[in-house]
């Protein structure tokens, strides 16, 4: 009997478990400039480019420089950071998830720290920090060519 209750315990403790890990999937609260704030990974309008697609892509070209140990190799890749966007649309707690070498990963996080404020997501009408991703392509000629 005592084995029995034990068991029904365990399994009370891994259903709150599971439940509050998907609650957690959702929001997290950190701690920023000493003030609790709420990083978002859902929500209603996700985060923007201040100058749209056409102004990343301007962006991208003019400000992304190719790492020249990689140029020289012609060494191709992709890198992804994380990273926030802020309710004021600043870019922080940036960090890459993949490991090429190279000077990738410097440059990506660099490019990425450097740009301009960004539109912020919004969850219910209001501008709210969000935890995303991005990709970013590091590749010696045009997809055209």
């Amino acid at each position: 009997m005592k084995i029995f209750i034990g068991m029904k315990k365990m399994f009370f403790i891994a259903i709150l478990i599971i439940m509050s890990n998907n609650l957690l999937a959702q929001s997290k609260t950190i701690l920023f400039n000493n003030q609790q704030d709420t990083i978002y990974n859902v929500v209603d309008v996700l985060p923007s480019f201040a100058g749209g697609d056409e102004g990343w892509k301007k962006y991208m070209k003019k400000n992304l420089k190719y790492p020249k140990k990689a140029w020289w190799e012609e060494l191709e890749t992709d890198v992804t950071l994380e990273f926030v966007v802020r309710k004021d649309g600043s870019i922080t707690d940036i960090n890459h998830l993949t490991v090429f070498g190279w000077g990738f990963e410097e440059e990506a996080t660099r490019f990425l720290k450097n740009c301009e404020k960004w539109k912020p997501a919004l969850k219910n009408g209001k501008p709210v920090n969000y935890h995303g991703n991005l990709t970013i392509p590091f590749r010696l000629r045009n997809s055209k060519e």
